[in-house]
């Protein structure tokens, strides 16, 4: 992945360039013009042409400029100010960056182009809390101990098993209550365990943190609470009560494990430890409550806890962010479609362009929101040879991939 350079390095690196007329390429639409670069100024970089351009350049289009500087291959993006047959004027780029290690560069989306698919699969709409985390019921291995299809059994297998592990242990499920404690809207909004008191208290000894992504840090419990509109002043002295209380009752560890079904958390697990004679969680038991969880998800979702229906739905509405031969970014309402895609989930689409219809395969690689939008990220898997020869072709304007990064040798840089 590209990284950013700082300012300070940035207007170096184009003074040190500048100073040797260095080479570039620049990309303008899916054309490819060389150029060197001939000017820095605090607004502005003039570039001038090795030949003529072909191609009908207009003031305000973006363009993307490659080059290498002391062997590290960089980047950047601008727009035209003006131009003429010799040269180009360019905007000061607000950021460069390094380390490309794309096979092949993503560019703008043709107005051309459009992305629909089926997604196939279980559409979930439940009366239980949405986390921001998501776990699709698999059916777990057989063991002597537990078996799914046995809800009593289960649980009592869990009782005798926490009995070992806690001063008290219960289950808690949220299907005829709301989280209502500090500590249940923190697993319900995340979806991770909160385990006290390394989620809440800095001054934990290394040696006794259980390190887990599954585990809520400080500053994610921190991120959570702000993230709902609390501010951080109330946020700090909350943690510092719950603390103050939890320290009053001698507890020396408390977890909330959440059960997630799909994006839902529909319950947890409690397990707690009083000083008297209590000995702190290990990463077994965590693993233990974590596995357990999943379990007990996945029967209840066999003996009819959960209730959906299979959908095809077919997506047409994409709004593409950038596209490359290897890949697509594009957007989606957040709200509609969040709970629809998951990472690393494959699937087939058409992507119309250039006035033909591709079908590939691909595999979700990126997921991220903002506010009102879904960005989905997908590799590329399958693509006919022909297909990937065209996309290519329409995208860069050549089926070659040329390295467009001159040696820093030929600078003396």
């Amino acid at each position: 992945m590209s990284t950013a350079v700082s300012r300070i390095e940035k207007e170096f690196i184009l003074k040190s360039l500048s100073e040797k007329a260095a080479p570039m390429e620049m990309r303008y639409r899916n054309h490819w013009i060389s150029c060197t670069l001939k000017e820095v100024n605090p607004a502005d970089i003039v570039l001038k042409f090795v030949d003529i351009p072909k191609e009908a350049l207009r003031v305000g289009e973006k363009v993307d400029l490659f080059f290498k500087f002391r062997g590290a291959r960089m980047t950047f993006r601008s727009h035209l100010i003006a131009f003429d047959q010799e040269e180009a004027r360019v905007a000061f780029p607000k950021g460069i960056y390094r380390d490309l290690s794309r096979g092949y560069e993503r560019v703008t989306p043709p107005g051309d182009v459009g992305i629909s698919f089926l997604i196939q699969g279980e559409k979930v709409e439940l009366n239980f809390p949405k986390s921001a985390s998501y776990e699709v019921p698999e059916e777990p291995a057989a063991t002597a101990n537990f078996d799914a299809s046995k809800i009593t059994n289960l649980l009592q297998a869990f009782r005798e098993k926490a009995r070992e592990l806690a001063s008290e242990h219960k289950i808690v499920m949220f299907r005829e209550r709301k989280p209502e404690t500090f500590e249940e809207q923190l697993i319900a909004h995340t979806g991770k365990i909160f385990l006290y008191p390394q989620s809440i208290n800095p001054n934990v000894p290394e040696k006794d943190l259980v390190l887990s992504a599954k585990i809520l840090s400080q500053e994610e419990v921190i991120l959570s609470e702000t993230s709902r509109g609390k501010e951080l002043f109330d946020v700090l002295q909350t943690i510092a009560m719950v603390n103050k209380e939890k320290e009053r009752k001698g507890i020396i560890q408390e977890l909330y494990c959440p059960i997630l079904f799909h994006q839902y958390v529909v319950g947890y697990l409690y397990l707690v430890m009083f000083k008297e004679g209590g000995v702190r969680y290990t990463q077994k038991v965590v693993e233990f409550v974590s596995q357990f969880a999943r379990l007990l998800a996945y029967s209840l979702m066999v003996n009819g806890y959960f209730k959906g229906e299979p959908v095809k739905e077919k997506v047409e509405i994409a709004e593409i962010v950038d596209i490359s031969a290897s890949g697509i970014l594009f957007a989606l309402p957040r709200e509609q479609y969040e709970s629809l895609f998951q990472l690393f989930m494959d699937l087939e689409f058409t992507l119309s362009i250039g006035g033909r219809n591709l079908k590939i395969g691909g595999r979700v690689m990126r997921k991220f929101t903002d506010q009102t939008h879904l960005y989905i990220g997908i590799m590329f898997l399958d693509i006919q040879e022909a297909d990937r020869l065209f996309l290519m072709e329409y995208l860069y304007g050549t089926t070659e991939v040329p390295d467009f990064y001159p040696s820093a040798e030929e600078w003396d840089l």
